[in-house]
């Protein structure tokens, strides 16, 4: 709670956020807080476990003050629990209670084939139309190396979001968006592959489950895994990314 001055003159992209924390509001999760949907995240994270732990993207949380998660219209601080030296990914420790937690897939990703899968930004996410009828906004792209690449149309924000599979389990974590978009031949072939919608989409970088699960273990946070699908078929991946999903804010 300290520097808030000196912090605010530097969060003009947040001022809802900041005067939640002049009023003393931030670190109580009793309290009557704004709604979500007021709060800018600048990033994205996904629930790893009971404990509150948020797997986000490194670049998201990097060179920060102070760090802060809202989920549910609540805010609350959190604190730098492991980050990768290898890969763009790191964990934040908050006292949040999730009423879901992530599922990774155990298996690997047929590199030879694209898949339909979701994901979002968790601030595009508090207003998707028909989230609960969104069944995939994205294809993977077939990549080889063990990569994982999406040609998806995902907004600013989503550094940290679930990259979620039919069944709702984790496939991966959105890194970067690559520049510029594919081919016109790539589109097609995607199409081909699976007939999810493109739009304006362009090649999108996602760190692989395989890669995070090596890096959550080494760093001891608890995770769950599996190749059993979590929703059935008629549920929606958009709706469990949001329940699985949060928003992250450096100040």
């Amino acid at each position: 709670m300290k520097n808030i001055s000196g912090d605010s003159r530097r969060a003009a992209r947040s001022t809802r956020f900041w005067y939640m924390l002049a009023a003393g509001c931030l670190l109580c999760l009793s309290c009557s807080a704004a709604p979500a949907e007021s709060i800018e995240a600048q990033a994205s994270g996904i629930f790893l476990n009971a404990d509150g732990d948020v797997l986000t993207a490194r670049h998201a949380v990097s060179g920060c003050r102070s760090l802060y998660v809202v989920k549910d219209g609540k805010v609350v601080m959190a604190i730098l629990r492991a980050v990768s030296n290898e890969d763009d990914v790191a964990v934040l420790a908050t006292a949040l209670k999730p009423f879901l937690s992530a599922v990774f897939q155990r298996s690997a990703l047929p590199p030879e084939r694209s898949v339909a899968v979701f994901a979002e930004a968790y601030s595009r996410l508090l207003r998707l139309p028909d989230r609960a009828r969104t069944l995939s906004n994205a294809i993977t792209v077939p990549e080889e190396g063990g990569e994982l690449q999406l040609l998806s149309g995902v907004k600013p924000g989503a550094s940290g979001s679930a990259v979620l599979g039919a069944g709702g389990l984790v496939l991966g974590m959105v890194v970067e968006r690559v520049a510029g978009a594919l081919s016109g031949a790539g589109v097609a072939q995607a199409h081909v592959r699976n007939p999810a919608q493109t739009g304006a989409a362009t090649l999108v970088k996602a760190l692989p489950a395989a890669a995070i699960k090596h890096f959550l273990r080494a760093a001891n946070v608890g995770f769950a895994e599996s190749d059993t699908a979590q929703i059935s078929a008629q549920q929606s991946p958009a709706a469990r990314a949001f329940t699985l999903g949060a928003g992250v804010i450096c100040g």
